[in-house]
């Protein structure tokens, strides 16, 4: 129940966006206008996380190399967002949505899909392809990267990028250790949407993301969508003043705010 309360929030308030560092200009707001060439060189990618551009607020798939040292960083939108989200976490909704049934229509009519690729950027828009064995034929089908990522989670199949386009368009991904990733924890602060849509009326404190599955914090009882509100009395006011709460590295009580109500942690920091 409280996984679908977090889905919906990609619909309504965007939240969910696992964070990260991001540059320090959006790559989505400059202006590029690449077409790939006639190189058919394709490099394989996975999709590493889901962020928001911070200059719009607009959900972002990033899509890294093998070594995990470069992304792609293609914009998308909310919908898409939850469907990729979902997909990666293998949230399964009661009835078939878009998706979903696009991925029923291709099963019920035998047809295979074996990869996608994103293919160009022009005037800002990211391409792809997806294809499709139907039959004896292979098919080349136009689509939205979203989209096409989307369906090739479903299938298990594999994510391409153009070489080219992945080494003009690709930037490095920062390798520092975010506030609570050795607890098991990612924290984003708190947005007046995303305040409001968990009837949480500030924007005082440290939102969690995302809870590493077999972490302590997982251990401790945290989960993805608790507001960390309090530690030992103390008020939190964003995720920067965790920073000393897990330097101190004992174990402290959290005053948490989850589903619209107040509970005590006892979190262990050692």
């Amino acid at each position: 129940m409280f996984k679908n309360r977090l889905l919906q929030l990609f619909a309504m308030a965007g939240f969910l966006l696992i964070s990260c560092f991001w540059p320090a200009e959006s790559v989505l707001s400059e202006s590029y206008m690449l077409v790939a060439g006639e190189d058919e060189n394709l490099l394989p990618v996975t999709v590493h996380r889901i962020i928001l551009d911070p200059a719009t607020k607009d959900p972002v798939v990033l899509l890294v190399d093998s070594l995990k040292q470069r992304a792609l960083f293609i914009g998308i939108g909310f919908n898409e967002a939850r469907a990729i989200y979902s997909e990666m976490q293998g949230i399964k909704f009661r009835r078939p949505l878009t998706h979903d049934l696009l991925e029923n229509i291709i099963r019920r009519t035998n047809a295979r899909l074996r990869h996608i690729v994103i293919t160009k950027m022009q005037e800002e828009i990211y391409y792809a392809t997806i294809e499709m064995k139907i039959g004896s034929s292979i098919e080349q089908i136009d689509a939205r990267p979203s989209d096409s990522i989307v369906l090739a989670l479903k299938f298990k199949a594999p994510i391409y990028v153009r070489e080219n386009l992945f080494k003009e368009l690709s930037l490095p991904l920062d390798k520092k250790p975010q506030i609570g990733e050795q607890y098991g924890v990612l924290l984003q602060d708190l947005t007046p949407s995303l305040a409001e849509y968990f009837s949480y009326h500030s924007t005082n404190g440290a939102l969690v993301s995302e809870v590493r599955k077999g972490s302590q914090a997982q251990q401790d009882g945290i989960e993805a969508g608790d507001i960390l509100v309090e530690i030992d009395d103390k008020k939190i006011k964003d995720v920067l003043s965790m920073k000393d709460v897990f330097k101190r590295g004992m174990s402290v009580k959290a005053r948490i705010f989850r589903s619209a109500r107040f509970i005590t942690l006892t979190l262990h920091l050692e």
